[in-house]
């Protein structure tokens, strides 16, 4: 399905960002600070959210192992 637009998506607007770990763009709700648009599995996406029909096929995947486990051990 094509949307019709072949540009780049921006986040121009107070309560637009792109995560820095899954680089999707999101939203944050700024009566109840909720974020919005975070891929699954990103470790932003809040708990609340459950896999739902309207979720893309994009999901977040570490850079390396160290990440996937939270961060290297000392």
């Amino acid at each position: 399905m094509s949307l019709g637009y072949s540009g780049r998506f921006t986040a121009d607007g107070d309560a637009e960002f792109f995560c820095k770990l899954c680089s999707a763009r999101c939203t944050r709700n700024s009566d109840t600070g909720i974020e919005y648009g975070h891929l699954i599995g990103c470790p932003n996406r809040p708990d609340e959210f459950d896999t739902g029909s309207s979720d893309g096929k994009r999901y977040y995947r570490p850079d390396n192992e160290a990440d996937a486990e939270g961060g290297a051990s000392a």
